[in-house]
């Protein structure tokens, strides 16, 4: 997870770790760069306002970059800057965990087929 708001990182991460998930976090591109490099994750989540270079510029170079690659997933509240060609799916924050959840739940199911981007809508917050 590459996100640079401390307190809304730690929600989400602590809750995907309770279910279950391995877990990283970066907060900024060449820190998010250097954890996909070492630990090839399956899945990506990216916010797009981020410092030094923004989350497209990240989802970019994991394109670019390595193979196979992970799904990316975009968690931001600018997703009007998400470029929609480099992620697999987005969310809008505020976000909740359950939203997240299952974001990274039918990223697993589509992940065969790595065909076509999905918008999550969420209606709640992070509690």
């Amino acid at each position: 997870m590459v996100e640079d708001d401390h307190d809304f990182g730690e929600v989400v991460l602590e809750h995907l770790k309770r279910l279950g998930h391995i877990v990283k976090h970066a907060n900024n591109a060449p820190q998010a760069l250097s954890l996909i490099d070492a630990f090839a994750p399956d899945v990506v989540l990216v916010d797009i306002r981020l410092p030094i270079f923004d989350g497209n510029n990240i989802a970019g170079a994991v394109r670019e970059h390595w193979t196979p690659r992970p799904r990316l997933i975009a968690l931001t509240s600018m997703v009007d800057l998400v470029d929609t060609r480099l992620f697999d799916a987005w969310l809008e924050k505020p976000a909740t965990v359950t939203a997240v959840s299952k974001a990274l739940t039918d990223s697993f199911l589509s992940s065969a087929t790595m065909d076509g981007a999905a918008w999550f809508d969420v209606e709640d917050t992070v509690p």
